[in-house]
């Protein structure tokens, strides 16, 4: 099933930016995850909960728009040119150095009838957006599709923010058509005798301690899942076949050998 993808529609980044601007004194409100992030990560809401007034929150039952919008006709395009029903819409700004870490929307996902859509309106190469650990690279203007349901991180490491129009829609026959949810089946898992498996990763593992590409590859996953799968991905390109499960039981054994050194 495809978890990123640009949609055939795209809009004016200069009609964008131009928003943007008429909302530049407007007070950015820190997203409420605080959790999840170092640095300003922060928004403005376009559309909201009915009652919610200015909150960065995105659930509930009854949606509203918000009176910000009334300022900004290139925003109110896009919501108009995506017949689907919109939940949520806000601006998202990622200041520089900003870090969002590795975390799982749960509440979303094609499988939950909620889908997030994504459109930058000021973005750069220094911006890092990872699904599944895989960089996304998405320019001023262009409509995203993203399975948020699955591991991501994002960091601005460049010297200017990172502003996204977000919104939250509905998945009716319109949106679910255009996403193309039925992706290809899966390759078979490939059998791999344990001994064999064990060897490969031992020298994945020792190219991995000599190449500080391949250790930042690595480096920033959270989610065990998504490392032993990205691990057995990386092993496969550079010649190492194992599986996820001789990662799984390799990470098992190392806590056990902690855990022991700690409890004498």
């Amino acid at each position: 099933m495809v978890d990123r993808l640009k949609l055939p529609l795209a809009f004016d980044p200069a009609g964008l930016q131009a928003d943007l601007d008429r909302l530049s004194a407007e007070g950015w409100l820190p997203h409420f995850n605080r959790d999840r992030y170092d640095g300003d990560w922060s928004g403005l809401v376009l559309r909201g909960p009915v009652g919610g007034g200015e909150s960065l929150y995105s659930g509930g039952e009854a949606f509203e728009d918000q009176p910000l919008l009334d300022r900004c006709p290139a925003f109110r395009a896009v919501m108009a040119a995506l017949p689907c029903p919109l939940r949520s819409v806000r601006l998202l700004r990622l200041g520089p150095g900003a870090v969002i870490r590795e975390h799982r929307d749960y509440d979303l996902g094609l499988d939950r009838g909620e889908v997030r859509l994504h459109v930058p309106v000021r973005t750069h190469a220094d911006v890092d957006f990872r699904l599944r650990n895989r960089r996304v690279d998405m320019a001023e203007g262009e409509l995203w599709y993203l399975d948020l349901s699955q591991p991501h991180r994002v960091a601005n490491r460049g010297e200017r923010d990172r502003i996204h129009l977000v919104l939250d829609a509905e998945l009716d026959d319109w949106l679910r058509e255009l996403i193309a949810c039925d992706g290809p089946e899966p390759p078979p898992l490939r059998e791999i005798e344990p001994i064999a498996a064990a060897e490969a990763l031992a020298g994945f593992r020792a190219l991995v301690a000599s190449r500080p590409d391949l250790h930042a590859e690595l480096r920033d996953i959270a989610d065990r899942d998504l490392f032993a799968d990205e691990t057995v991905r990386l092993g496969a390109e550079h010649g190492f076949l194992f599986d996820a499960r001789a990662v799984s039981e390799s990470a098992a054994a190392e806590r056990r050998r902690w855990n022991a050194a700690w409890l004498r």
